[in-house]
C-alpha cells in the first residue's frame, strides 16, 4: 500500500471573491482545497458533488450566496443527438481536410503575415501596423459541404473521418493531413508557444502572465494519480489526466486539456491557433470528445464511463449557453446531488437566480433583487445561440471588476435597499418565514455534522508529518490509528495547533466534501 492510493488533501476553507462573470465585487463565494495526491475515484466522487479542478486547486462554489450560481452539467454521450449546426461543424472541417479552402487559406497567410509584422515592429513603437482585428476577424468558413446519402450520421465514423491515417490506408490523396493524438498532460516549448499566443490574441492577457510556469500549474499539473504508468496506450490510456493534441500538417493547431475518469470525459479548459479560428475548432473539438467517451466506454474496463462533463453551467452568462446545446443533458441538484434533466432546470432558472430544482426553496427577494439587478445591467440575458466559437471555460481569464463597478455594485445595493423598505408589510411577513426556515435548516444541518463528527471522528493527537516526506512505514502506522478498521479522516499536521482549530476544519471540511467521502481522504492541515 501506497501513499498515492490515497487522496491527500489541505483544506483552505471558504473564500469570497469578485466575479469573473458579472464583475459584481465579492459575488463570488466558493470553498476550496489543495490536492497533493488525489486518486481518480475521489476526484469523480468530488465533481458528483459539484467540485472542479484547476491545476491542483478544487474548489465548489456555493451556489446559494454566489451571484452566478455554478450548476454542474454532463450529458450522456451514447445518447447524443446532433443538431444540424453541430453536424454542420463536424462536415465542414472534414471538407476542409478533404479539399482544402483558398480563400480560408488565403486569410491564414495573411494573418501570419500581420502578426510577423507587428512582432517586428513592435521595438520600434510603430502605430501604423496591418492588424487583424480579433472582434471582428475577416476569416471566411470553409464552404458547405455537399450534402450525400453517404453520408454517416454516427458521430464516431464522421469525427475520425478526417484523420489522414484512414486516407493513407485507402490510397485517397487529400488536401492536408490531420491527426490527434492523446497523452498524458506534459509541458512542452510548442504547447507553451501556443497557450501564449491563444491566450494574448483571444483573451487579450498580458505576455507576463503567460509564463511556462503558470502554464504547468493552470494546465499540466494535476493530483490525478494515473491508473497506467508505464503501460497506457492511446486505446487504452486507463484514468487520469490527458492532452489531445490537433495537429494539421504536422503543426500543433490546439490542445484539449480533459480528465479520463471511471464515469466520464471532463473537459478542464481548450485553446488553440486564432489563425484557424473559422474552422469552429471549439464546438468541433467537444464533439470529439464526446466520441472519445463512447469509444473508451465500450472498452472493457471502462463499462461506466458513460457520460461527458463540460464544467459549469451559468444561466445568466451567454458564453455557457453552448453548454446547453448538447442533447441529452442534465444539471446538478446543489442540494439532493441527483442528476435533472435541463430542459426542466431551465424553465426554473428563467423565474429563480438560484435553485434546488427538486426541493425549490424560496432566497429572499431583497438579495435576489439585487443580484439580478447587477447581472442583467453587467452582462445582459443569454443569447439564444450563436456562431461563436466559446471555448469550455473563459472564467480564468476574465479581468478583475474596476473601481467603476464596485461604485456601481454599492449604488445597485443602496437603490435596491431603498425600494425593498417600501414593500409592504406582506413582503416583511414573507421575508420573516423565510429568514425562520432558513434558520431551521441551518440548524438541523449543523446537528446533524455534529453527530456525524463525533461518530466517525476520534481526531489523534496533531502529529508533523507531511505528506511529500512520509514513507510507507509512516504510512502503515498512520493507518493504524484506525479503530477495527472503520473509516475516518486522518489529520496530519505541519505544526501543533490548537486541537479546537483542528476540530472546526475538519468539520467544515466535512459538510462541502461529504462524510463518506472525507472518510477515505487524507488531511494535512497547514
Amino acid at each position: 500500500m501506497l501513499l498515492s492510493d490515497f487522496s491527500v488533501i489541505t483544506p483552505y476553507g471558504s473564500n469570497q471573491s469578485s466575479c469573473g462573470y458579472c464583475k459584481s465585487k465579492a459575488g463570488s463565494h466558493t470553498y476550496g482545497m489543495s490536492a497533493h495526491f488525489m486518486t481518480c475515484k475521489d476526484y469523480q466522487a468530488l465533481i458528483n458533488r459539484g467540485w472542479r479542478r484547476s491545476g491542483r486547486y478544487l474548489y465548489k462554489p456555493n451556489l446559494r450566496d454566489s451571484c452566478c450560481p455554478q450548476y454542474t452539467i454532463r450529458m450522456k454521450a451514447n445518447e447524443f443527438e446532433a443538431s444540424k449546426h453541430q453536424r454542420q461543424v463536424v462536415n465542414r472541417f472534414n471538407t476542409f481536410i478533404h479539399d482544402g479552402d483558398s480563400n480560408f487559406e488565403k486569410d491564414i497567410a495573411s494573418r501570419q503575415r500581420a502578426e510577423s509584422l507587428k512582432s517586428a515592429e513592435k521595438k520600434k513603437d510603430a502605430s501604423d501596423i496591418p492588424a487583424t482585428d480579433e472582434g471582428q476577424s475577416s476569416v471566411k468558413k470553409p464552404p458547405k459541404p455537399k450534402k450525400s446519402k453517404n453520408v454517416s450520421t454516427d458521430l464516431k465514423t464522421r469525427i475520425h473521418s478526417s484523420e489522414y491515417l484512414l486516407a493513407e490506408d485507402e490510397g485517397v490523396e487529400w488536401k492536408h493531413r490531420f491527426k490527434v493524438k492523446l497523452e498524458p498532460s506534459s509541458c512542452t516549448d510548442e504547447k507553451h508557444a501556443l497557450y501564449s499566443k491563444y491566450q494574448q490574441q483571444v483573451h487579450h492577457e498580458d505576455p507576463s502572465k503567460c509564463r511556462v510556469s503558470g502554464f504547468k500549474n493552470f494546465l499540466v499539473d494535476s493530483p490525478l494519480t494515473a491508473t497506467k504508468q508505464e503501460d497506457w496506450t492511446e486505446s487504452d490510456p486507463g484514468f487520469g489526466s490527458f492532452h489531445q493534441c490537433y495537429y494539421l500538417d504536422d503543426k500543433l493547431i490546439a490542445v484539449s486539456v480533459i480528465d479520463i475518469l471511471p464515469e466520464c470525459v471532463s473537459a478542464v479548459y481548450f485553446f488553440y491557433d486564432p489563425d484557424y479560428s473559422a474552422l469552429s475548432l471549439g464546438k468541433y473539438s467537444a464533439q470529439r470528445e464526446i466520441a472519445l467517451v463512447q469509444t473508451l466506454g465500450a472498452l472493457p474496463g471502462y463499462e461506466d464511463l458513460k457520460f461527458y462533463y463540460m464544467g459549469f453551467y451559468i444561466f445568466t452568462c451567454h458564453k455557457m449557453t453552448y453548454k446547453g446545446q448538447f442533447h441529452p443533458s442534465f444539471l446538478l441538484d446543489p442540494e439532493t446531488y441527483n442528476w435533472i434533466e435541463f430542459k426542466k432546470c431551465q424553465e426554473i432558472m428563467k423565474s429563480q437566480r438560484y435553485t434546488a430544482f427538486e426541493n425549490p426553496v424560496e432566497s429572499d427577494p431583497l438579495f435576489e433583487a439585487k443580484i439580478r439587478t447587477i447581472v442583467s445591467c453587467k452582462k445582459g440575458m443569454p443569447a439564444s445561440s450563436g456562431d461563436d466559437d466559446i471555448d469550455d471555460d473563459e472564467w480564468d481569464s476574465i479581468d478583475e471588476d474596476d473601481q467603476d463597478l464596485a461604485d456601481f455594485v454599492d449604488k445597485t445595493v443602496q437603490d435596491s435597499d431603498e425600494e425593498g423598505s417600501q414593500g409592504g408589510t406582506d413582503r416583511k411577513k414573507k421575508k420573516t418565514e423565510n429568514s425562520a426556515s432558513d434558520k431551521k435548516s441551518i440548524e438541523r444541518k449543523q446537528k446533524e455534522m455534529d453527530r456525524i463528527y463525533k461518530e466517525t471522528t476520534a481526531l489523534p493527537p496533531p502529529g508533523c508529518m507531511n505528506p511529500k516526506e512520509i514513507v510507507d512505514s509512516d504510512l502503515y502506522e498512520v493507518l493504524a490509528l484506525t479503530e477495527n478498521n472503520a473509516p475516518r479522516p486522518i489529520v496530519v499536521t505541519k505544526s501543533y495547533k490548537n486541537h479546537k482549530e483542528v476540530q472546526k476544519t475538519v468539520k467544515e471540511y466535512y459538510s462541502f466534501v461529504g462524510p463518506k467521502l472525507a472518510n477515505g481522504m487524507l488531511l494535512y492541515i497547514q
